[in-house]
């Protein structure tokens, strides 16, 4: 990633700086701004996470925050819930996706440490794609959905998973995933 922002940033000078999410290196108070994107529900500590960011943000410094995890009306959404409930029916603990299931739970951990909610910033629609394109992207481990799950077990699952979205949904209808990427801007109070 940091050469990919290399890339992008051509002519422009910036420092990199590499650290642990829950343990940043920088002092108290110090940072203006923090942006995280689709990373608490890969997270297993993201209230650290969160914890460590409202530790850096200067007072009145802003946390922008987008989920990009879908909505549990959106099909997708389905068809991974439905694998994770297939993996761990065959007895997988926790497939995929260790940190925190829902954005509702991002933003009441932000209220506890004493963010608050400023504004939406819609960006419209996610990448389109076919379900049969997400469900192959799945399968093939393009998507993290299938990382911690053992061979056996994707090849007892899949097919039940195939065979389930297809009786399901139009697999070859076009989508987009997620329905609306949009970014949360919270403000750190004074304290």
């Amino acid at each position: 990633m940091v050469e990919a922002l290399r890339a992008k940033a051509q002519g422009t000078k910036f420092r990199v700086i590499a650290g642990e999410g829950s343990h940043l290196p920088f002092p108290d108070g110090r940072v203006d701004v923090v942006v995280i994107a689709r990373l608490l529900y890969l997270t297993p500590d993201w209230r650290a996470v969160l914890t460590e960011a409202y530790r850096v943000l200067a007072s009145g410094g802003h946390l922008l925050h987008e989920w990009g995890n879908g909505e549990a009306d959106e099909e997708w959404v389905q068809i991974r819930e439905k694998a994770r409930a297939l993996f761990e029916a065959a007895g997988v603990r926790f497939p995929f996706h260790p940190g925190v299931r829902s954005e509702v739970e991002v933003d009441k951990y932000l209220e506890v440490l004493g963010f608050v909610r400023t504004a939406d910033l819609p960006m419209g629609p996610g990448p389109i794609l076919t379900l049969s394109e997400f469900l192959r992207r799945l399968a093939g481990g393009e998507l993290s959905y299938i990382w911690n799950v053992t061979k056996s077990v994707q090849e007892e699952c899949l097919p039940s998973l195939k065979a389930w979205s297809a009786r399901t949904f139009d697999l070859e209808r076009s989508i987009a995933m997620p329905r609306e990427i949009r970014w949360a801007i919270f403000r750190k109070d004074a304290v």
